[in-house]
């Protein structure tokens, strides 16, 4: 394969599923920032390794295995320093749950943007401002010119909208399978 035609392909499947990708490092990383880091990092590994990808296999799935050796060094960093939180034998359980959720993934984000779209305007600001673009609660505030108190009120409501919306939703599909 030329260079030219590598990188596209390369790309391509990057931009089919990073998402995918992030949210695995996101799952197993607990600071964005660090996620961030170790993301870029992989990227990079995966770039450099995509000779050893075989074209018409998974790549999500080889991405992550990449992805999952980059977060065993962090951890290994981290032990160094003596920073790790999480049990080395739990951490490994979790790793080993993770394939489960992904397969998941995209039934619940699916079911979760069908959703937010039967939320109203205001609901789907205040969640915009708090999870998508990380608006401390104080702001929000501020802005709707209500109570910090008021505005976790708010954030409860939507969280649990939301979550019988997706349960029901998620029923729903596996019922009509």
């Amino acid at each position: 394969m030329n260079q030219d035609k590598r990188t596209l392909e390369f790309v391509r499947l990057l931009m089919r599923h990073e998402q995918e990708i992030y949210a695995y490092m996101l799952t197993l990383v607990p600071h964005v920032h660090d996620a961030d880091d170790l993301f870029q990092d992989g990227l990079a590994v995966m770039w450099r390794k995509f000779d050893q990808f075989r074209p018409g296999t998974n790549f999500a799935a080889w991405a992550i295995k990449i992805m999952r050796y980059q977060i065993l060094e962090y951890r290994r960093s981290l032990a160094r320093s003596k920073q790790v939180a999480v049990p080395d034998s739990l951490f490994e359980a979790l790793l080993d749950q993770i394939p489960t959720v992904q397969d998941e993934l995209p039934s619940r984000i699916e079911a979760l943007r069908k959703c937010m779209s039967l939320l109203d305007d205001r609901s789907k600001r205040v969640i915009k401002m708090r999870y998508e673009l990380n608006t401390p609660v104080a702001t929000i505030a501020q802005h709707l010119k209500i109570s910090a108190r008021h505005v976790y009120h708010i954030l409860g409501q939507i969280n649990s909208m939301l979550l019988r919306c997706m349960r029901r939703t998620l029923a729903q599909a596996s019922g009509s399978l």
